[in-house]
This record gives structure tokens, sequence and C-alpha cells, in this order.
């Protein structure tokens, strides 16, 4: 019996190792026929998610740090090239300077991480999403990964908390603008 994503070209992005949510949602996918891609930040991670790779039988792994444009746009034209388009962008990062996580909020927070916060964890839906949406002319599904500290003060979770907040009101301007496109833009809390 075939999977209810059988076919289906899926780009899941955030596996940093077989605990990461995104690990569990390749797992899934690929049971339910879906093609897969996986993505890698840098050096530092490529043999883990390559492993992942494997475990998945994902046919394609591919670098990309979301703060380079570059790499946005690199993996773009490899999606194209390889598979024609994409069908399912699972968005599964977010990222802030240890050391704002740490303390409380004030005494911690500095502009440079405040910027690096926003830029990892809520821009790059944004422009992986302007990269990819051209790849999904017959519809398709864009969903990120956010958490109850866009809405509450977690004790600990001081900049990230604004930067899913930032996250979460992207989702809606995604929605907005491509909804129409037929492509769903969803985030989803663990």
């Amino acid at each position: 019996m075939a999977g209810f994503l059988e076919g289906k070209r899926a780009l899941i992005t955030g596996i940093a190792s077989q605990r990461s949510i995104a690990s569990s949602i390749a797992e899934v996918m690929q049971a339910q026929g879906a093609r897969l891609a996986l993505t890698y930040p840098g050096e530092k991670l490529k043999a883990r998610v390559e492993d992942a790779a494997q475990r998945y039988g994902a046919e394609l792994c591919l670098p990309l740090d979301v703060a380079l444009d570059d790499d946005i746009e690199a993996l773009a034209k490899s999606l194209k090239d390889e598979w024609g388009g994409v069908d399912i962008l699972i968005h599964s990062i977010g990222f802030a300077p240890r050391e704002l996580l740490k303390g409380g909020y004030l005494e911690s927070v500095t502009r440079e991480g405040f910027g690096i916060a926003h830029d990892i964890s809520a821009y790059s839906f944004a422009a992986l999403g302007k990269a990819l949406y051209p790849l999904m002319p017959k519809g398709g599904s864009m969903l990120t990964l956010t958490y109850l500290g866009a809405e509450r003060v977690l004790p600990g979770y001081n900049v990230m908390g604004p930067a899913k907040a930032s996250l979460e009101a992207s989702v809606r301007y995604m929605a907005a603008e491509l909804g129409p496109r037929g492509i769903r833009v969803n985030g989803i809390s663990a």
C-alpha cells in the first residue's frame, strides 16, 4: 500500500542529530513514500546528515548555510536541476548564540545576538520560501517549527522568544501570499 506522500519531493532542513525533530519528520515522510533531500549547515554536521540521508534513503544531501543568500540560491538551483521542483519544505532551523540563552533577557541580549537569532530562526524561513515557491507551480506545503516561547515568557529562552514570534508572523504573511497559489504555509510547535 502506497503512503500518502508517495512520490512527493520533500526538502528537510535542520537535522543535527537522531534526536532532532527533523530526523523524526524524515523518518515518517520516508515511511509514507516521500522522496527526500536533506541539508547540512557546514562541514561540522555534514557527516551526521550524510548518515541520516543514508538511513532515510534520501536522494540528495546538500549544503545550506541559511545565513548565506548564495547557499539558498544554490539549493534552489540544485533542487530544480535534480528534481525539477519540490513539493514540501520542512524548516526545522533555530539558533541563538549560547550566551544569549543564559540569565535574564535584558542582561544577556545584544544587538548582534538579536540579529543572529532573527536571521537564522525567522528570516531563513522567508528566504527559503521566496527561493522555493517558484519550484512549486502546482502547489505545495511549507512547514516550520515554532515553540511556545513565542507566546509566553519561558526562563532561559530569552531572545529565541522574540525570534519565534517573528517566525510565526512570517508564517501568516507567507500563507496570505502563497495560499492563493496553492501553497500551504504552517507553523507547528512540538
